[in-house]
């Protein structure tokens, strides 16, 4: 796998940037984990559409019906959807990811208030774009999400495997964990959110990143062009991933200072 040694390679020094964030070191307190969650909130929103985006390329919808051509990459991509679409909370409730992290957030006393406005608004029909400013999202968040649809719209399926796979470097959830850990001594109860967070974990299987290489290179195959877009592509991801961290450090720093 040439091309993919190749991309790991180039891709390194980004990653690592981001799994050492001087974000997770600032996360120390309640008031830290809610600026930080209601920040976050919409690339858990952003990513379904990317999932579900993805889903279609390998979903056949005619009839009468025929075998799928790439069966374990089918099946990779659908238990991925199933999980974060319809997992079980911790009351034995079937909701997807995204609402059990807003419900995380109502539990640890964040503000809702815009994430399911935007959402309501989507639902409505609303343009994306259009929700974003009607909801005065931040500039930097907005740009987040328009990276996100712009290669949707390409619909170009290895560019957005590409951001899939290589550019959406999430929550490092052991060390949010620990910072949840710490707040035991606080009043506000993070059960929710430790929940969540352990799903996540539970739900990483060993062999997942080797069937999303498979699935780039089915996309791919020997096309050194799309290859080369795969690259260009993580790269513009993990940046803007690396924007959206330094500002929500940004926040977070500036709100311990006003409350120093």
């Amino acid at each position: 796998m040439p091309y993919i040694k190749r991309i790991e390679s180039e891709l390194s020094l980004l990653q690592h940037d981001l799994r050492h964030h001087k974000l997770y070191n600032i996360l120390k307190t309640t008031e830290d984990v809610k600026l930080f969650m209601e920040n976050h909130v919409y690339t858990t929103w952003d990513f379904m559409s990317l999932l579900k985006t993805l889903q279609l390329q390998f979903t056949t919808y005619k009839l009468p019906w025929v075998p799928n051509k790439n069966p374990e990459i089918f099946k990779f991509i659908n238990e991925i959807v199933a999980s974060e679409e319809s997992d079980v909370n911790e009351l034995g409730e079937i909701k997807s990811h995204f609402e059990m992290y807003v419900d995380c957030m109502v539990q640890i006393g964040a503000n809702t208030t815009l994430i399911t406005t935007f959402v309501e608004l989507i639902e409505n029909n609303i343009e994306v774009s259009k929700a974003a400013n009607l909801v005065y999202i931040p500039e930097f968040i907005k740009d987040f999400i328009e990276f996100t649809f712009n290669i949707i719209k390409t619909e170009k399926p290895h560019l957005m495997a590409s951001v899939f796979i290589f550019g959406r470097e999430d929550i490092i959830s052991e060390k949010v964990l620990n910072v949840i850990s710490n707040l035991e001594t606080d009043k506000t109860p993070c059960t929710k959110l430790s929940y969540l967070l352990n799903r996540y974990l539970f739900l990483k299987q060993e062999d997942q990143r080797a069937l999303s290489y498979k699935m780039l290179t089915e996309l791919c195959g020997d096309d050194s062009e799309k290859w080369e877009d795969v690259l260009g592509v993580a790269k513009e991801a993990l940046k803007h991933r690396k924007i959206l961290w330094d500002n929500i450090y940004n926040i977070i720093l500036a709100s311990k200072e006003d409350r120093a």
